[in-house]
């Protein structure tokens, strides 16, 4: 399958815009369409980037609100939904996303959508699963960002304690995009060494609390809204990435939510876990090999996906 170097955007607020400027900015894409309920603001969006065209590594054409086009896009991003307020978790916009989902799936599935669904809108995980099921696709064509802004800033956090490069760090975050994710730390390396094993050489590293880490991973999208009122760039990252190893085929594994049928002994929901990411979308989960308290805590947050997929 030969994919379109064509992205739609549904949903162009903070996210969704920056997602596109990631995508024109990286060369990734030759065509965008965005679409969002503010048509205006999407038309807006559009002249902002193809005024910017000169200066971007490939030519690009934008269409804003133009249904008919992102129907024939190979990759649709949906970015839609409200920030959650302080006093929420992103599992407390569940009823908002529904209602986007159940608004926009059916539509753009009616209008003969052919490509890869990538979900960005929260909660990340229960969303993509309700994508999934309204869309009627194979679910290897339907996954959430999942763990991978988690897994960017757990490389940020690691990064610092070993004195290296984020981009010298190896492993991810699993599990829920949320407050009950998990980080497999017996999988975690620095420059190839195990971070574990790092941990008990290095004086400064000996008395790292864990779960502190793993805290720190799950709460740093707070620390970025209440200081700036919303996150964009790290998701768009992640979900730039995502984007350009389905369209280049890269065959990479990423921390997404995808369906699990039976891996980690989980069934029957999205959830964070490393997935071969090509040009047929999720194409395989990679299983990790955990230790039983790690697949315990795994376990755990899936049962929390779970309970609000229920509701679904």
């Amino acid at each position: 399958m030969s994919l379109k170097r064509r992205v739609a955007i549904i949903g162009t607020g903070n996210v969704g815009s920056t997602t596109a400027f990631a995508l024109a900015v990286q060369g990734i894409v030759n065509e965008l369409v965005l679409i969002d309920i503010d048509e205006r603001k999407a038309e807006g969006h559009a002249i902002d980037l193809e005024d910017a065209g000169a200066m971007f590594p490939v030519q690009i054409k934008v269409w804003a609100n133009n249904w008919e086009k992102a129907a024939e896009s190979g990759v649709l991003v949906l970015s839609a939904g409200p920030l959650p307020r302080p006093d929420q978790s992103r599992l407390d916009t569940l009823e908002d996303a529904k209602q986007i989902v159940n608004s926009v799936i059916p539509k753009i599935i009616g209008l003969g959508f052919g490509g890869i669904i990538i979900n960005i809108t929260n909660p990340c995980d229960v969303a993509a699963h309700c994508v999934w099921k309204k869309s009627g696709l194979p679910p290897e064509r339907v996954f959430g960002t999942g763990t991978m802004l988690d897994s960017l800033r757990l490389k940020k956090i690691i990064a610092k304690l070993a004195g290296t490069a984020p981009s010298s760090i190896e492993g991810f975050s699993l599990g829920e995009h949320g407050d009950s994710q998990m980080v497999p730390f017996s999988h975690i390396r620095a420059g190839g060494k195990p971070f574990l094993e790092l941990a008990e050489e290095r004086e400064e590293l000996k008395n790292a609390d864990l779960e502190d880490l793993r805290r720190q991973v799950s709460h740093a999208g707070w620390e970025v809204l209440l200081r700036k009122g919303h996150t964009s760039y790290g998701i768009a990252a992640a979900a730039a990435g995502a984007v350009r190893a389905v369209l280049n085929d890269e065959k990479r594994i990423l921390p997404a939510s995808v369906l699990l049928r039976g891996e980690y002994g989980l069934s029957g929901l999205h959830i964070g876990v490393p997935a071969l990411i090509g040009e047929g979308g999720a194409e395989k989960v990679i299983e990790l090999r955990l230790p039983p308290e790690e697949l315990a805590a795994l376990a755990a947050s899936a049962s929390v996906i779970k309970s609000y997929i229920e509701r679904l």
